[in-house]
């Protein structure tokens, strides 16, 4: 049928769909041969001798350049495979210590410490899976948060996204899309723990479980054994409005110091704010890679 097709319309038959906005047209299993040409690109960049002719300040600050340029648009895609990333990151430590095919030199730090942060003693160099998933994360968060944008709306849609509590849609299936199994490994990996809410009319915020007041929920701060019941309240079931927080049912289980922060918060129930989830890892609760790294990290 397809030669049929191919024959009447003059239109040559092919199986390999090429790229669509810089993206290969995945249509078959993803392997170590899918994503080979970002790897041929970062090598061929970090190639040619510069590593001989490159001071080791100026290696480093090469090696940051190419690795934050090349393979990004295809890293805040999809999760790249392991065999990719791998050779990514053996890329750039051949080219940060100056191997060459000939000669490979002695590393004199591990890679681990190489890559920790700088105030850490490490280089703030990024390993390429640590990279990947923040950049894969920022997409994740989108799904999540840009509830107007068509393509969030489909992709919602199509995987049956429910409320973020709810870890039923976020359990991957065997035919789901690879793009779609990678936001989930962001959602599950850094949105997720990452999250923080907050309060508004205080209605959909778990008093106990959920982070708002701390960057730990309040029940893994606990003095004392809290009772089931009290366990599920929700912000605005200990807020008496005219009154302020029912210390009588929270002060018996929360420290002295919390006590205070808690009462510099006020729940608003007159103009009806909504609750709304912040990254919790900015001033500004907007979520951002770089600091998706840091946490991640």
């Amino acid at each position: 049928m397809g030669k049929l097709i191919s024959d009447e319309s003059g239109i040559e038959a092919t199986r390999d769909l090429r790229k669509y906005l810089g993206m290969p047209v995945l249509q078959k299993r993803i392997n170590k041969d899918t994503f080979r040409e970002v790897l041929e690109k970062v090598s061929s960049r970090l190639a040619g001798g510069k590593s001989q002719i490159l001071s080791f300040a100026g290696r480093i600050t090469l090696k940051k350049a190419v690795l934050s340029s090349i393979p990004v648009h295809t890293m805040s895609s999809i999760m790249l495979p392991q065999s990719t990333l791998a050779s990514l990151d053996k890329t750039s430590r051949a080219f940060l210590w100056g191997d060459t095919n000939e000669k490979r030199r002695q590393h004199l730090l591990a890679w681990d410490n190489v890559c920790l942060p700088k105030e850490n003693g490490g280089l703030g160099i990024r390993k390429a899976q640590n990279m990947n998933i923040a950049l894969i994360a920022k997409l994740s968060w989108r799904v999540i948060h840009e509830e107007k944008a068509l393509w969030a709306r489909v992709m919602r849609s199509k995987y049956k996204v429910k409320e973020i509590r709810d870890d039923a849609w976020l359990k991957t299936k065997g035919n789901w899309s690879s793009t779609w199994r990678s936001v989930l490994k962001g959602m599950r990996n850094i949105v997720i723990p990452g999250l923080s809410w907050v309060v508004g009319s205080g209605r959909s915020v778990r008093f106990w479980k959920d982070k708002w007041l701390m960057g730990t929920p309040l029940i893994d701060l606990r003095i004392a054994d809290i009772p089931d019941d009290l366990s599920e309240a929700k912000v605005s079931d200990l807020w008496q409005n005219g009154v302020g927080w029912m210390m009588h049912q929270i002060a018996p289980y929360i420290s002295d110091s919390i006590r205070l922060r808690l009462g510099a918060i006020v729940v608003d129930e007159i103009t009806g704010a909504k609750d709304r989830m912040a990254w919790g890892h900015t001033q500004n609760g907007e979520f951002s890679a770089k600091s998706a790294h840091s946490f991640f990290t």
